[in-house]
């Protein structure tokens, strides 16, 4: 999971210097040549929304004639985008000041150089260093961003130039890990791809399907996933971590590889500070979905900017079915307390419209629901220079969005006996680990109280949508994350409080947090294999929101596009709870604490896995399939 703070002016609110947050792990080192090149990111708001949402809720109703009748996204610009005369005004008074403009359904993509930029916005950039790219800098903004009349009459947000960035938080929790080929660890993992298929009972490699009169394998053919992250990958990971569950020899087929690689606005590199982010995405995706196609669009940075780009290349090029994303920020950090009373929201808004094009084009939207349980936000003053700072209840954006499907989890614990591959499904639990003070974001204070866990709580921005109705979430007016969950780890080492006695997570042995529970589970990935890494574990939601992309691939294949998956996962939720099941779809009940409340606040919902974790073949359709059996088999290679 990552964190991000955005920073953008629109035509309502202009940032005004010394007003922004500290800017977590960047470092002004210089400034632009006036002659060097800068690009930036203008969106503009969306026309007749309350229709674009009433034809939204009939797209997923499977009584109206329209339910699944997908709009290109020429169809949605016509009817919901920014008018062509809107449009070409702002693209006229930016060629007007010497850029060059590419303009997208609801947004514009705009080049020029440094000097122009500071003519046209009003500002000075800054050189800043970066941790989540390889090439070192980026190009922030000095102060306030002043919008072009033109740009301003039209509603237009800038979405670059924010002088913060994601905050990487999913953690290393294993160093490199040694033979382990024809055994496993421990009944708490470490996972490969096909231990967490085993225990979730994704269906048998072996299982034929009939899709629109073609016989085909069920692993996620003819469906399309999309990686959004700021790192290229090594196509020899991929190839390392399929050869270490001997797929090739089992299948007597070539490793899956990934479909495509699409570098936006010059993508992130490779070895940066997502590096290992992107490794975990594309293994978890390609190793759930082997038959899936999987492309990843490698953005600069994980700044406002860039991320806004990748969603928007994404979705105009309509080619993926659905999107993963592995980051994410508290939503109060949009707020007018966190800003000297200015109000940023709009910047979630503008990013809100681009999930409404996406679903209404049929795509689905997945995000981490972050990695500090119930406590994903810093107070205020943490950073302003307060001497005294702690972590404070908060849920994650984009995550929280209404649009988008939240994706928390557990730790997994499976059988385990010593020199088998066996990883049946045995139990799990979503027991927070307190942590020691520390500085989340690197401003020279360390804030108090914090929890690592799954994310989730209620949103503070969106009010409930109506498919959490179908269960009772125990937040019946806010937006309740996370929607689903999987395995995610826990006992992050260097942060987390341990037991003197055994050096590992156990709670504190408090009854609120597992009373000396120790399971604690974490997924192994091929990270940099040949060049100088291996195999580790890691932890965090950034395992578990690709991992279920990878199973509802399944689901995509044979249903085809889902849309706002939301629905369809709380209709099934409810259907389990109307027959008085805890298993059918879904594992449910399972216990733990968010450190603020005990995780499950009803039977049917849980602010850890919220409406639970998958019963994989069961929740995409093929129940009578049979479940994937021991890893490195046939039935699960």
């Amino acid at each position: 999971m990552k964190y991000r703070h955005l920073w953008a002016a629109t035509a309502a609110s202009v940032l005004m210097a010394g007003t922004a947050l500290a800017a977590p792990g960047l470092t002004i080192v210089g400034t632009p040549d006036a002659t060097a090149p800068v690009s930036f990111e203008v969106a503009l708001p969306l026309r007749n929304t309350d229709a674009l949402r009433d034809l939204l809720q009939k797209l997923h109703d499977p009584a109206s004639p329209q339910y699944h009748h997908w709009l290109t996204p020429a169809e949605f610009g016509l009817r919901f985008g920014p008018t062509a005369q809107t449009m070409n005004r702002v693209a006229a008074a930016l060629t007007a000041r010497g850029f060059e403009v590419q303009t997208h359904t609801r947004s514009l993509h705009v080049s020029g150089s440094a000097a122009s930029v500071e003519r046209a916005l009003g500002t000075h950039l800054k050189l800043a260093h970066t941790t989540t790219n390889a090439r070192g800098t980026r190009v922030v903004a000095e102060g306030a961003l002043h919008l072009p009349p033109e740009l301003a009459a039209a509603g237009a947000t800038v979405m670059s130039f924010g002088r913060n960035e994601a905050h990487v938080m999913s953690h290393r929790a294993t160093s490199k890990l040694g033979g382990g080929t024809d055994n496993r660890y421990s009944q708490d993992g470490g996972y490969w791809f096909d231990d967490l298929k085993q225990a979730y009972q994704y269906p048998s490699y072996e299982t034929m399907v009939t899709v629109k009169g073609k016989t085909q394998r069920l692993d996620g053919t003819g469906a399309t996933i999309g990686v959004l992250m700021s790192s290229d990958y090594l196509p020899s990971d991929v190839q390392a971590m399929f050869d270490n569950e001997n797929w090739s020899t089992i299948t007597g087929t070539p490793d899956p590889t990934l479909f495509a690689d699409v570098p936006v606005n010059g993508g992130g590199g490779l070895f940066g500070g997502a590096f290992a982010e992107v490794s975990i995405d594309t293994q978890s995706e390609i190793g759930g979905a082997p038959g899936a196609n999987v492309i990843l669009y490698d953005i600069p940075d994980l700044s406002d900017g860039s991320i806004f780009a990748g969603y928007v290349t994404a979705i105009e090029a309509n080619q993926v079915d659905l999107i993963s994303a592995s980051f994410g920020e508290c939503e109060l950090y949009d707020f007018p307390n966190y800003n000297g009373g200015v109000d940023y929201r709009g910047v979630w808004r503008a990013e809100h419209e681009l999930f409404m094009q996406g679903n209404s084009q049929g795509i689905t939207f997945l995000a981490s629901s972050g990695d500090s349980a119930g406590k994903e936000c810093v107070t205020p003053g943490y950073f302003y220079g307060a001497p005294k700072a702690h972590f404070a209840a908060g849920v994650s954006e984009p995550a929280s969005d209404p649009n988008v499907t939240a994706v928390g989890g557990t730790n997994l614990v499976t059988t385990y006996e010593q020199g088998s591959l066996n990883s049946a499904y045995a139990t799990e639990n979503a027991w927070s680990d307190p942590e020691i003070p520390y500085d989340p974001y690197g401003v020279g204070i360390n804030a108090t109280g914090g929890v690592w866990g799954a994310g989730g709580g209620v949103s503070k921005m969106w009010p409930a949508p109506d498919y959490q109705s179908l269960v009772a979430t125990g937040f019946p007016t806010g937006r309740a994350v996370p929607d689903v969950g999987m395995q995610v780890g826990g006992c992050p080492g260097g942060i987390s409080k341990v037991n003197k006695k055994s050096g590992f997570c156990d709670g504190a042995n408090n009854p609120n947090d597992g009373d000396g529970n120790i399971d604690r589970s974490y997924g192994i990935y091929a990270i940099a294999v040949g060049d100088g890494g291996g195999f580790y574990g890691y932890i965090g939601t950034s395992l578990s929101s690709p991992e279920f992309a990878s199973a509802m691939a399944l689901l995509i294949e044979q249903k085809g596009r889902m849309g706002n998956l939301n629905t369809y996962l709380y209709q099934k939720a409810a259907a389990q709870a109307k027959a008085g099941k805890v298993d059918e779809y879904y594992h449910t009940q399972i216990p733990g604490y968010n450190g603020l409340i005990q995780s499950n606040v009803s039977p049917t919902y849980s602010v850890s896995a919220g409406v639970g974790t998958p019963i994989v073949k069961n929740l995409v359709g093929a129940a009578s399939a049979k479940p994937a059996g021991l890893p490195q088999t046939l039935s699960n290679p």
